[in-house]
């Protein structure tokens, strides 16, 4: 139980997640808001019925996705200067 709580404290800070998404031939990957329900141990995704990915992600669909930490200062690797 005390892993489980570690986890969620640290998922709890994040907000953001990479979806993929694969059904019937179709397939999108997409960076997409979630809040954490803790009690539920679930995410919810924070995005409109209509969008391709959300009607994509039913009961039949294949869905994998990572969550990654965010830098503190909000800055992004690709912003620098090559």
């Amino acid at each position: 139980m005390e892993t489980l709580i570690t986890i969620s404290r640290w998922l709890a800070k994040q907000h953001v997640v990479t979806w993929c998404v694969q059904q019937e031939g179709n397939s999108g990957a997409l960076m997409l808001f979630i809040c954490l329900m803790r009690k539920k141990v679930a995410f919810y995704i924070l995005t409109e019925e209509k969008t391709r990915h959300a009607q994509m992600s039913g009961p039949q669909a294949a869905v994998a996705g990572t969550v990654n930490g965010q830098p503190k200062n909000g800055s992004v690797n690709s912003r620098r200067a090559v």
